[in-house]
């Protein structure tokens, strides 16, 4: 009898995962910018779910914490070390995969017409504690399960579920607490340090400051509540423009707020605005803006948003707090003068026992390329490793007088006054032996360097009215120069200074092109591009006048109109 041979077997069907991208994300109910991407070919739940780090830190309640292995990424009991998670670039922000917390915690999540919904049911709030004596600043929330923690502007909004009783009780020890939509809102307490935990699923808020004193009725816009502001109103009678314009750059309107004073005001000048004592770390622009007393203020250059390390020139009355990179754009100024405008690189050297020069490529920067670097006391009291493979040489009054291995580079080096720490990374010889003589040189190559104030953003978008926007010779990528986004702006016209923003008002934000334009119509005559995106901030009298994103966000610098 004749036998078929059998069936082949089947061929498995592989079906590749579909990638959605989107926009705007909608957080509890509030819609802000963000690009986000879905990974799955379910619309309820994806297999990967990528969320700027931003964004999970101001719209939802994540946060960063210091462990004995460093830093982690942690929300509501889940933590993980912040190097081990797998990071991706969405429109220049960096993103992680937050499928694994929202599946832990049931987050219900979806997508249609490019935005992405993410919700959490509303938990109970079963008790309120408030600290004594030196904790007395501190408001713990027993809740019934975990809850959403937004940053809204200058507001902190909790997607809680809380009686009449208990927000009765905030207000009498002096909080501005009020029952919304989103659940609990605390006016003015954007900047508050906030830590979540579970088991019990609790929510700490640390640094609350009872407010009794009258303020300003809001008007419902945050540009004309600034306006009632009597500082305020006490600059502009003495210079200060502070107001909001809307260009049109071929079909696209763009909305410009400005805020200016005139380069001989007696009140009001221009400063950096910088944490000191350590450039490691970024903060709340009003947490910059305040120890100055700033009345205006924005955002400033770039950094490192997973090590949180300046990128670029910032000088501090006469110190380099960090030095430039890859010969970008920069501002420099002395109190009362016009600013100059221009690209800048800082020529270091160090020549070894009266022979030879050996170049060092960077100052206290969070730019890690191979070969040497410099770092000072300026960058903080310890020098940590920022790569696998370093070593290092101690020079102090001309004399080398310590080597420090990979080891101990990695554990952290004290940085003294005086001192300078000469790295070296990725196999590059180190100069110098303990004993030798050495002197070190340095040389701005633009005026701008020469000012005792001095803060690099780029690109360079116009000098002397003219557009110089040449970005990949400022080593900036394709992508990020045809990027459309939220900006921050320092420039001149004839008369005065002006620190700006700038964002589209039909839905898409302005690209780098379309920003020099709206600059030339408004009559600037030198601007240069800051860091922008989510980062871009405009402060009036510590009231946030504008953000890029909608979201309160952490910067390394900032640039601010102090009080004389």
């Amino acid at each position: 009898m004749f036998l078929s041979p059998p069936p082949p077997v089947p061929v498995a069907e592989v079906r590749t995962a579909n990638r959605v991208t989107g926009s705007e994300v909608k957080v509890g109910g509030l819609v802000s910018k963000g690009a986000w991407q879905w990974v799955g070919n379910d619309q309820r739940s994806p297999l990967q779910i990528w969320i700027p780090l931003d964004l999970l830190i101001g719209r939802l309640g994540f946060q960063r914490v210091g462990t004995a292995r460093g830093e982690a990424l942690e929300w509501f009991g889940q933590r993980v070390p912040l190097e081990t998670l797998t990071k991706r670039s969405l429109d220049d922000e960096v993103a992680i995969d937050a499928s694994p917390w929202f599946k832990r915690l049931n987050v219900a999540t979806s997508h249609r017409n490019g935005v992405l919904s993410i919700s959490l049911k509303a938990p109970r709030v079963q008790k309120l504690r408030q600290g004594r004596g030196s904790t007395a600043g501190r408001l713990v929330l027993d809740l019934s399960g975990p809850a959403l923690v937004q940053r809204q502007n200058d507001d902190l909004l909790l997607g809680v579920l809380i009686t009449a009783a208990q927000e009765a009780k905030l207000r009498g020890i002096g909080l501005k607490a009020k029952r919304d939509r989103q659940g609990l809102r605390l006016e003015g307490s954007a900047d508050r340090p906030t830590l979540t935990l579970a088991s019990p699923w609790r929510l700490v808020i640390d640094g609350l400051r009872s407010s009794r004193t009258k303020r300003v009725r809001s008007s419902g816009n945050a540009l004309q509540s600034a306006l009632l502001n009597p500082e305020i109103q006490a600059a502009s009678r003495n210079g200060l423009v502070l107001d909001a314009r809307t260009f049109r750059v071929g079909v696209k309107p763009i909305k410009i707020y400005r805020a200016g004073v005139p380069f001989n005001s007696s009140t009001l000048e221009l400063r950096p605005l910088a944490a000191r004592g350590a450039q490691t770390g970024i903060r709340f622009l009003s947490q910059l803006a305040q120890p100055e007393q700033a009345l205006l203020a924005v955002n400033g250059g770039f950094f490192n948003r997973v090590r949180q390390l300046p990128l670029g020139a910032l000088r501090v009355d006469g110190t380099w707090l960090s030095g430039p990179i890859l010969n970008r754009g920069a501002i420099g100024w002395t109190a009362g003068n016009k600013l100059l405008f221009n690209r800048l690189r800082l020529d270091q050297s160090m020549q070894v026992n009266g022979g030879r020069r050996w170049g060092l490529g960077f100052l206290n920067s969070g730019y890690v390329q191979r070969g040497l670097s410099r770092y000072t006391r300026a960058w903080g009291p310890v020098y940590k490793a920022l790569s696998g493979e370093e070593q290092a040489i101690t020079v102090r009054d001309g004399v080398t007088l310590d080597h420090h291995e990979r080891a101990e580079l990695s554990l952290g080096v004290p940085l003294t006054a005086g001192t300078s720490l000469i790295v070296s990374r990725a196999g590059a010889p180190l100069p110098a032996q303990p004993g030798d003589r050495v002197s070190i040189s340095l040389r701005p190559s633009s005026p701008v360097g020469d000012q005792p104030q001095v803060l690099a953003g780029g690109p360079l978008l116009l000098k002397n009215g003219q557009a110089v926007l040449r970005g990949r010779q400022e080593g900036f990528s394709a992508g990020f120069l045809s990027l459309s986004a939220p900006r921050t702006v320092v420039a001149q016209d004839r008369s005065h200074v002006w620190l700006m923003t700038l964002e589209g008002t039909s839905g898409s934000d302005p690209t780098l092109l379309e920003t020099t334009l709206a600059l030339q119509q408004l009559g600037m005559l030198d601007a240069l591009n800051l860091d922008g995106g989510s980062s871009t901030t405009l402060l009036a009298a510590n009231r946030t006048v504008m953000t890029g994103r909608g979201v309160t966000p952490r910067v390394q610098n900032g640039l601010g109109l102090v009080r004389r």
